[in-house]
């Protein structure tokens, strides 16, 4: 006792330290991470919320979300430039081509497209003989919009896709506003906006099936070599999108602070949230159902690159650590 009396060290320095040891404990640095997205939008509210949320840190991790869109998305996974990569249907596509990268995770079991009119169309039969924008004539967006209408008695001869991959909201409000199309597809905060200035929200598109959207990648070598590493990405995107789901209004106030979304109101950014959170299945969100593998390969794989032939699901998905974290959280929940 006396020596440590000596030395400075007392009973109470020695509580003060055992206090602070306890309130503030030492961690291990977080392993950085990035992610790459095509689009800052609520589309993509997971990443903020997993950062916000805390769901990263728990998983030991920092995360970087940066926006690469299109096939640079794709070459800056395989190059090693970014860990994840929100390039999803591209994605699949190129690793059907032999990049090495397999899609993990679709955060959505259905598409979260709107189809959006002008004032006067008031149910989608009224599009026959009209203009409808989508991405690209033969995409999926034009393919699930021909099936949209097809199923409201409009045959496909009697509307006509115009292709305009580079919209922007403010672009497809005025041309819609001043006839250059009568119909487009938006995402959900997008179909707000648009009802404020007096267009019409005709439809959402997700209701037509099961279609796994907003795909993940990651390279073959992550997945063979690092699988737990993986496994706790997913489990803090998991985590996040449920948050979306079930607690709108917070995830609101998140997507506020973090997401570019222009002149829009709190109530506003709420009802987007609802309506893209329809997409989001019950439970665990993150593994697709088989039909939705089904259709995805359909049409997200073969369609736009003309194939007949069955393609194994497994040449461009690795659902095997999705699968794990979905049944490990559903045993905690």
């Amino acid at each position: 006792m006396r020596s440590r009396e000596r030395l400075g060290i007392t009973p109470m320095k020695i509580f003060v330290v055992l206090v602070l040891f306890f309130l503030f404990p030492v961690t291990a640095s977080a392993e950085r991470i990035r992610t790459a997205i095509p689009r800052a939008t609520i589309n993509y509210l997971s990443l903020p919320v997993a950062d916000v949320k805390g769901y990263f840190r728990d998983q030991g991790l920092e995360n970087e979300t940066i926006v690469i869109p299109g096939t640079t998305a794709i070459a800056a996974i395989v190059s090693g430039d970014v860990d994840y990569s929100g390039a999803g249907g591209s994605g699949m596509r190129a690793a059907l081509r032999g990049a090495p990268i397999k899609a993990v995770m679709f955060q959505t079991d259905k598409v979260t497209w709107y189809l959006l009119a002008a004032s006067d169309i008031q149910k989608i039969s009224d599009l026959k003989g009209k203009r409808i924008a989508v991405g690209t004539v033969g995409d999926t967006q034009d393919t699930l919009i021909t099936m949209l209408v097809e199923r409201e008695g409009v045959s496909a001869r009697d509307i006509t896709r115009v292709a305009m991959p580079a919209r922007n909201t403010t672009n497809t409000i005025l041309s819609l506003k001043t006839g250059a199309f009568s119909a487009a597809v938006v995402n959900a905060e997008e179909s707000l906006l648009a009802e404020r200035e007096g267009l019409r929200t005709l439809a959402f598109v997700g209701d037509l099936f099961p279609y796994p959207f907003q795909g993940f990648m990651a390279t073959d070598k992550m997945i063979g070599e690092r699988p737990n590493d993986i496994k706790r990405w997913l489990r803090a995107m998991a985590r996040a999108l449920m948050f979306i789901r079930d607690r709108p209004e917070e995830a609101a106030d998140i997507a506020m602070k973090k997401i570019p979304m222009g002149n829009v109101t709190r109530p506003m950014v709420i009802e987007g949230i609802r309506r893209f959170a329809k997409a989001i299945p019950d439970g665990v969100p993150g593994l697709p159902s088989a039909q939705g593998i089904k259709n995805l390969m359909e049409f997200d794989v073969k369609a736009p690159l003309k194939i007949k032939e069955d393609i194994p699901p497994e040449k461009v998905m690795n659902f095997r650590l999705m699968r794990e974290v979905k049944e490990e959280l559903e045993g905690k929940r």
